[in-house]
């Protein structure tokens, strides 16, 4: 406690901002051994995600990331992961850990982070290119996905503040208020990048994320390079090139494209959203899409573009593991039920005038009874 008083204003709020989400992570790390009996490797790489969703939520507030962070560490898709036996690491992440070693080299003796993650990306895919091939490891998709949430919504509501409700969605993430337009940093930047390249070398399905990604970079207000615009650029090639030699031909089969006007498939979609979130959590979604698009306008705009790309695909594919591979669009669901409870949350508070604060622990304590439930459906 003396160690962290000594620290300055910006290093206790740093702390702050990030020790709910490690918190969490470590929750979901032991409940990932105990619970479901998953090994050591795997368990830490599922407790990663989870940290990444945790922070991707965080600006609404450290107990509804926490709840919507675990409502997805414990929904039957992400659940799924648990278990199997201790294999050997495969070979993408001996990648990564390559790629990660030699950015953390070139950052400290050049001091330039943006030289460093350059670097990073290009060991990562000439390894990758020389010993593998496309190997579509769903775990790193998930890390990966987890991530990219985190920069992309926090990227979104640090450069597009609204002025008058600016605390509201940026609780206790120690930003203030501010007036007029608010640059990217360069960790959403080069972060968006790595990870983007990452993903898609590892899996090309991410790139059913890309339009998302491009407006969103458009919608910061940040005027980026042109090299920057041609790496996007070329990693969208390479997702598209993957698409069709991964999906649309080696899993013709599975890929109807015409199904996206039956109904029935559909239906199916919603109902698999149920499965995953309840009744309770779809109906909570609609009403945070709704707020979150009225007073966050190109956050919910974001959202909506890479949710609806990932259902069109859950529309017309009918191969295995389908909802693993809509990942990305669960977690857009989590921050549509999150911040539908922190909408309700400050409806509870005018609600109770004299204490404030019983109202909105009432509605946080409602969204938390949905992880119990699940959770409740794992054990029984």
């Amino acid at each position: 406690m003396q160690a962290y008083q000594n620290l300055d204003e910006a290093q206790q709020r740093l702390i702050r901002f990030w020790l709910p989400a490690l918190v969490n992570g470590l929750l979901a790390w032991i409940l990932l051994l105990s619970l479901g009996e998953t090994p050591l490797i795997r368990a830490s790489g599922l407790a990663l995600v989870i940290v990444g969703v945790t922070l991707a939520l965080r600006r609404m507030g450290s107990v509804l990331a926490m709840v919507g962070a675990m409502t997805l560490t414990l929904s039957p898709a992400f659940w799924s992961q648990t278990g199997g036996g201790q294999g050997e690491p495969a070979t993408i992440v001996i990648a990564l850990g390559i790629a990660v070693v030699a950015t953390v080299a070139v950052v400290f003796a050049s001091k330039r982070p943006a030289i460093g993650l350059g670097i990073g990306v290009v060991v990562f895919a000439a390894f990758f290119w020389s010993q593998i091939g496309t190997p579509r490891s769903i775990r790193l998709t998930a890390f990966v996905i987890g991530w990219l949430m985190y920069l992309l919504i926090d990227m979104l509501l640090i450069t597009n503040p609204r002025p008058d409700d600016a605390p509201l969605i940026l609780r206790d993430g120690g930003l203030k208020t501010v007036d007029g337009a608010v640059a990217a940093r360069p960790y959403h930047i080069f972060g968006i990048l790595l990870l983007l390249t990452v993903g898609i070398l590892n899996d090309p399905l991410l790139t059913l994320l890309m339009p998302a990604i491009v407006l969103s970079l458009i919608l910061t207000n940040t005027r980026l390079a042109w090299w920057y615009w041609l790496a996007i650029g070329i990693v969208m090639g390479l997702g598209v090139r993957g698409l069709w030699v991964d999906y649309l031909q080696a899993q013709a089969p599975f890929i109807a494209l015409d199904d996206w006007r039956m109904g029935a498939n559909w239906l199916a979609m919603i109902n698999l959203i149920v499965e995953q979130f309840t009744i309770f959590g779809a109906a909570l979604s609609l009403l945070g899409l709704a707020r979150l698009a009225r007073w966050y306008a190109p956050l919910g705009t974001v959202s909506m573009v890479g949710f609806a790309a990932y259902w069109l695909f859950g529309v017309v594919y009918t191969g295995t593991n389908e909802a693993i591979l809509l990942l990305p669009m669960f977690v857009i669901f989590v921050l549509w039920m999150t911040y539908a409870v922190l909408a309700i949350s400050e409806w509870g508070q005018k609600s109770f005038a004299d204490r404030p604060s019983i109202g909105r622990y009432i509605v946080i304590g409602g969204y938390a009874v949905l992880p119990l439930w699940l959770l409740w459906q794992i054990i029984f």
